[in-house]
């Protein structure tokens, strides 16, 4: 080999146990080691790093080849370290939410913006539906109109990505749960913290507010048709005593039907007080909190379980714990175990499996018996 095609090899290349990546010679040429051979002991390396050479094109491009493989490992790396956590996503959500629900129309850009967020709950829910479930019960919130909005947008897109829907119905499904409420954000506050029923100016106003709410996105900007209709008919219900129109049976939609059944939901588990949602599915799925259409809730009863992500339970180890993710059996979800029933929390929360019998699921529980703070666990849901 002539001596012009000979360089230094990297000390890179020699490795204690791997193979050579290239021919290894001497400076005058001489073949030492074939491409292949294992560097076997410290010695050898030492010797083979004092007269090693190889070809130039050769190194050049296993040097190329390496960098782009460690460019593309450091891609992997990134890629898996920026998933988010979907319990700080979902409070960064309901913070951005308090802008755009409680100013409206002095937003600037809010059909764009009302997109956005909800391309954002939809990519969350498809990497990390169990997390999303969860952040709707766990995330802290400041004010219940916004907050109740993102809730039922975020397991809108859980649902929806279980349906299947295509890519378009799906935004505007998720953008209509979003928006549906724009007109009376704030009056959702002030009930929420109001003692009596609500007065003769605040009952029209709340049956006004789908089509009013519709009127201000269309001036907004908003042009999807499906995302109209549904914010117009969210609040119909199957046996015409919904409103604004007082729609019966097939004449809504099956998107706003989900969508109401869903707002319901939400309503009953954080309002007025909260509720254990173990008790309010029950109750929906026995229909004591309306008229829905059985195959909707079986869909949900399926997907957040009996005991869905984010709920506290109490377990035949007489510990209670937070339920993590759901399982193939509506009433066995994973679960961390958080304390003794009769101890301080551990140190780092204890998966169990609940279809263990030793570990089986008793009942629900609040977050009280918990004694944690919903901080404490976003972890569980970190990738």
């Amino acid at each position: 080999m002539p001596d012009s095609f000979k360089v230094k090899l990297p000390t890179s290349f020699l490795r204690i146990g791997q193979q050579l990546p290239v021919d290894v010679y001497a400076k005058n040429g001489l073949l030492l080691l074939k491409k292949g051979h294992y560097v076997l002991t410290p010695e050898q390396r030492e010797r083979l790093v004092t007269l090693a050479h190889g070809n130039s094109e050769e190194v050049a491009a296993r040097l190329e080849r390496e960098q782009l493989e460690r460019a593309a490992q450091r891609e992997k790396e990134a890629a898996a370290q920026v998933q988010p956590n979907p319990i700080m996503e979902l409070g960064f959500q309901t913070r951005r939410a308090e802008g755009l629900l409680l100013h409206g129309l002095a937003v600037p850009g809010l059909a764009g913006r009302l997109a956005d967020m909800a391309d954002a709950l939809i990519r969350l829910a498809c990497k990390q539906p169990d997390g999303v479930l969860a952040s709707v019960l766990l995330t802290p919130y400041r004010d219940i109109g916004s907050a109740h909005s993102v809730h039922v947008a975020a397991i809108m897109a859980v649902l929806g990505r279980r349906l299947g829907m295509e890519e378009a119905r799906l935004q505007a499904v998720v953008g209509a749960a979003l928006s549906m409420n724009v007109a009376i954000t704030g009056l959702l506050n002030q009930l929420s913290r109001q003692q009596t029923p609500p007065d003769a100016a605040q009952r029209d106003d709340l049956y006004a507010h789908p089509i009013v709410g519709s009127a201000i996105l269309r001036e907004a900007g908003v042009v999807d048709e499906h995302w109209h209709l549904l914010v117009q008919t969210h609040q119909e219900q199957r046996g015409g005593d919904g409103y604004p129109q007082g729609l019966r049976g097939e004449d809504i939609h099956p998107d706003a039907a989900l969508l109401h059944m869903v707002d319901v939901l939400c309503s009953c588990i954080h309002q007025p007080q909260p509720a254990l949602p173990a008790l309010v599915i029950g109750s929906l799925y026995r229909g004591e909190l309306g008229d829905f259409d059985p195959q909707h809730a079986a869909l949900l009863i399926k997907e957040l379980g009996v005991y869905p992500p984010g709920s506290f339970v109490k377990l035949a180890s007489n510990e209670i714990g937070v339920v993590t993710h759901r399982s193939d059996k509506a009433n066995a979800p994973r679960v961390a175990a958080l304390r003794k029933l009769d101890g301080a929390p551990y140190a780092d929360a204890l998966l169990r499996d609940t279809r263990q019998n030793a570990y089986r699921v008793l009942e629900a529980a609040p977050l009280s018996a918990a004694v944690v703070k919903p901080a404490y666990l976003s972890k569980l849901w970190q990738k």
